[in-house]
C-alpha cells in the first residue's frame, strides 16, 4: 500500500509539472500576442542574427571541404613520403638495412635519391634516382618517348621539364644534353661536374611537384652522386585506412614520415579557424537582437507592473515570476532560432549561386560543385545559439520583475 501510494504522489507531481510548464508557455503566447508588432520586431531581429551565423559558418565549411577535395584530388591518399629522421645523437639515415625493415610491413617499398642539376641555360632540374616500382606507384603516364631502360644516362622528364628545355635548352628525344651537377670535396669546396644525359621520354602533367622533375635508373644516380644512402622512400599501401598504422611502425625505425593526409589536417586546421574569425564577426548581429530582447523585457516589467504586483499578493513566489518572464523569452528563442535557419538556408543559397558563379569567372576556379555546406550541427546550433541569447538576454529583466514589491507595485499604477 505504500508503494502504490508513493507511485500516486509521484505520478501527480510529474503531471502538476507539466500542467504548470504548459500553463507558463501559453501565458507567455498570450503575452507576446498582446504586442504583435513588437514580439515580430524582436523575431526578426533574433532571426537575422542567427541566419548570418548559419550562412557564414556554412560558407567556412563549404571552402574547407572544396580545399581537402582539391588535396584529394591532386595527391594519392595511399602513398607515405619517408625521409631521414631527426633524433637527439644525430640524423638516422636511409640505409639498405631500413628499407629491409620497411618491407617487412609494406611490398611496394621505393627507395630513391635525388639531386640539384642545372642545364647550360640555368634551368634547375631535380634528378630522381627511382626503380621500377616507383612509377607503379605513382602512376606515372608517358606522353611522348619511352621509358628508360638498361642505358645508364637515359632519363624521363615531367611535363613542366621537358616544356622548358625544349624551349630553352632544345631538348630532343634522343639527342643528348648535358647539366653540371655540385658535388663538395674533402676540403667542403663546392666540385661542378658535367655530365650528359640523353632524354628517351616525358610524362603526362600530373598536377603536383613530379611535372618539374626528371628520373633515371637508381643505380646509375647513386653513381654520380657518390651516395652510400637514399635520399627519401615511397610507399604505397592498399588502402588509405592503412596509412596511419603504417607510417607508425615506419617511425618506430626512427625515421620521418608524411602523407596527403597531413596537407589535409593542415587544411582543416586553417579553414576551422577561418569559420571562427568569420562566425564571430557575424555574431555582432545577434548582439543586436539580444538587447532588443533586453530593451522589450524591461518595458514588458514596467508596463506589466500592477499585473506582477497582483499576483505576488495574491502568493506568486519569486521563482513564478522568473518563470514567467523567462517563458517568454525561451519562446522568443525557439521561434527566432527556426526562423534563423529557414532564412539561414536561402541566405546560403544566395551566396552559394552568387559566389559560385564569382569565384568561377573572375578567379578562374576550376568547377565548384557547391560554394557552402550546411548540415545538421550547423542548424542545431542556430537555434542553440537564439535560445542562449534570448535566455541570457532576459536574465536581468526577469529578476528585476521577480523581486518586485508588490505593495509598491500595487501604488504604482
Amino acid at each position: 500500500m505504500h508503494g502504490h501510494g508513493s507511485c500516486t504522489l509521484g505520478r501527480n507531481w510529474k503531471k502538476g509539472l507539466v500542467n504548470g510548464l504548459i500553463e507558463e508557455f501559453a501565458m507567455a503566447i498570450r503575452q507576446l500576442r498582446l504586442k504583435k508588432l513588437r514580439t515580430l520586431l524582436i523575431l526578426l531581429g533574433i532571426a537575422i542574427g542567427v541566419a548570418t551565423v548559419v550562412a557564414v559558418v556554412s560558407f567556412g565549411e563549404g571552402l574547407r571541404i572544396n580545399a581537402v577535395e582539391e588535396v584529394q584530388k591532386s595527391r594519392d591518399l595511399t602513398l607515405i613520403e619517408v625521409s631521414p629522421g631527426l633524433r637527439e645523437n644525430g640524423l638516422v639515415l636511409i640505409s639498405d638495412s631500413k628499407i629491409e625493415g620497411i618491407k617487412e610491413y609494406e611490398e611496394v617499398v621505393c627507395p630513391y635519391v635525388k639531386d640539384a642539376y642545372v642545364s647550360p641555360s640555368g634551368t634547375y632540374l631535380e634528378l630522381f634516382g627511382v626503380q621500377e616500382d616507383y612509377r607503379t606507384a605513382n602512376e606515372l603516364e608517358l606522353a611522348g618517348g619511352s621509358w628508360f631502360d638498361s642505358g645508364q644516362d637515359q632519363i624521363v622528364l615531367g611535363s613542366d621539364l621537358w616544356e622548358k628545355l625544349e624551349k630553352i635548352d632544345g631538348a630532343r628525344i634522343g639527342t643528348p644534353i648535358t647539366a653540371r651537377l655540385r658535388l663538395y670535396g674533402e676540403d667542403g669546396r663546392p666540385l661542378d661536374r658535367e655530365i650528359s644525359f640523353t632524354p628517351v621520354g616525358y610524362l603526362k602533367p600530373a598536377g603536383n611537384e613530379i611535372d618539374s622533375g626528371a628520373f633515371m635508373r637508381l643505380e646509375y644516380a647513386k653513381e654520380l652522386s657518390k651516395k652510400e644512402y637514399y635520399d627519401g622512400v615511397l610507399i604505397k599501401v592498399e588502402s588509405s585506412s592503412l596509412v596511419r598504422e603504417t607510417r607508425e611502425q615506419v617511425e618506430k625505425l626512427g625515421l620521418s614520415t608524411s602523407s596527403a593526409q597531413d596537407e589535409i589536417d593542415s587544411v582543416n586546421r586553417i579553414m576551422n579557424g577561418v569559420t571562427l574569425v568569420l562566425a564571430f564577426f557575424s555574431s555582432i548581429s545577434l548582439l543586436v537582437g539580444g538587447l532588443m530582447v533586453v530593451n522589450t523585457m524591461v518595458v514588458s516589467v514596467y508596463e506589466r507592473t500592477r499585473e506582477i504586483g497582483i499576483s505576488k499578493a495574491l502568493g506568486a513566489s519569486e521563482s513564478d515570476i522568473l518563470r514567467m518572464f523567462l517563458a517568454e523569452c525561451l519562446f522568443i528563442g525557439t521561434i527566432g532560432g527556426v526562423l534563423g535557419d529557414l532564412f539561414g538556408i536561402l541566405f546560403a543559397a544566395l551566396i552559394d549561386k552568387v559566389g559560385r558563379s564569382l569565384l568561377m569567372s573572375r578567379l578562374e576556379i576550376g568547377n565548384i560543385e557547391h560554394l557552402t555546406a550546411l548540415n545538421f550541427k550547423i542548424l542545431a546550433a542556430g537555434i542553440l545559439v537564439s535560445l542562449l541569447v534570448s535566455e541570457l538576454s532576459g536574465l536581468y529583466p526577469a529578476w528585476r520583475a521577480s523581486k518586485l514589491d508588490p505593495v509598491r507595485a500595487l501604488r504604482q499604477l
